[in-house]
């Protein structure tokens, strides 16, 4: 009887260590898929692939292929669709789309399981999907309601709503520490945030207002509009609006640069993000002129968007690192520190 009970009690030791090794193997084998899909690699993938489905909105509309899939989520009532130009476009388009949520679905899926802990990891991430979702809803209404405007003007700002995190992710992730700035600077972060935010999103809100409105090709001449530098008809209004937000968000940064540079000591993180933005901006302006010598090529009419985005990644970039920085030290509380 006795060797039966020892039996049974070494069998109930084999079971109990072999549920102990499966559970090992197991919570293993989950790490090692979720290390394979490394978090920063999934944002700034999710980073590019939301520029370029930007891009390629761009190019839809100056290429007028917006239509080029008459339905949706079905293009041509297919799910592979047949090869014409301004189908292949707009396909293409929607194609980067179903990707860039592949991509946010797997990042949210690795904060849930990995990085739950970080509260803004795992607000910024389920935002994200959050606005992905809507901007392929909106996608879809945008096409069903053949191409309305105002429509397609909230899906583009919904898009690069979506852009901002994203960029505001990968900074969380590869600049988890901030860097130093004088004091008077760092009172004023916060009313420079929202100046370079603001500025630069309705910079790129207005110019598809522009478009929307069917002002875009309105005003041959640049700097001025027909020779005047604000015209009395509306549609030229709304034209040349953009171009001065263009010159309030150029010189705004370059008064913001010019003061910002002038403090000693200056983190070179900050003067690389502060240069980027003037510099893209004024980029931007130069393409948007060449656009007005070119009659208005669609190409670099495409292009303008891109480098739009381009801006408003430096400026939401150049907007986490001043949120991020810190106040100095001053001397007298160096000097205490260092008695003690």
């Amino acid at each position: 009887m006795l060797a039966y009970f020892g039996e049974i009690k070494l069998a109930v030791f084999y079971l109990l260590e072999k549920t102990h090794l499966n559970i090992v193997l197991s919570e293993t084998m989950e790490s090692n898929f979720l290390n394979s899909f490394s978090l920063k690699s999934l944002v700034v993938v999710s980073l590019l692939t939301a520029f370029s489905q930007v891009s390629l909105g761009g190019f839809v509309r100056v290429s007028e292929s917006g239509l080029g899939c008459p339905d949706w989520p079905l293009c041509h009532g297919e799910l592979i669709p047949p090869f014409e130009y301004h189908t292949m476009i707009e396909y293409s388009h929607r194609l980067t789309g179903t990707v860039l949520g592949v991509f946010i679905i797997l990042m949210v899926t690795v904060v849930l399981f990995k990085y739950r802990h970080s509260r803004d990891l795992l607000i910024l991430s389920i935002c994200s999907l959050i606005l992905v979702i809507f901007a392929g809803i909106l996608g879809g209404i945008t096409v069903v309601t053949e191409l309305v405007w105002w429509i397609r003007l909230i899906h583009l700002g919904i898009a690069q709503a979506l852009i901002a995190i994203l960029t505001v992710l990968t900074g969380f992730l590869f600049l988890p520490y901030g860097i130093e700035i004088p004091y008077k600077l760092f009172k004023q972060r916060k009313k420079e945030i929202v100046y370079i935010l603001v500025t630069i999103y309705l910079l790129i809100l207005s110019g598809s207002y522009v478009v929307g409105t069917g002002a875009s090709a309105v005003c041959t001449s640049w700097p001025l509009c027909q020779g005047f530098s604000l015209p009395w008809k509306e549609i030229y209004v709304i034209h040349m609006l953009h171009r001065y937000i263009a010159a309030i968000a150029l010189l705004g940064m370059l008064f913001t640069t010019i003061k910002w540079l002038k403090t000693h000591n200056l983190s070179p993180r900050l003067k690389k993000a502060l240069h980027s933005l003037f510099g893209l901006i004024a980029v931007q302006i130069i393409i948007g002129a060449i656009i007005i010598f070119t009659e208005f090529h669609p190409h670099i009419k495409a292009f303008h968007l891109s480098i739009a985005t381009l801006v408003w990644i430096a400026a939401v970039y150049l907007s986490f690192v001043i949120y991020k920085a810190y106040p100095e030290k001053k001397n007298n509380d160096f000097k205490l520190h260092s008695l003690n």
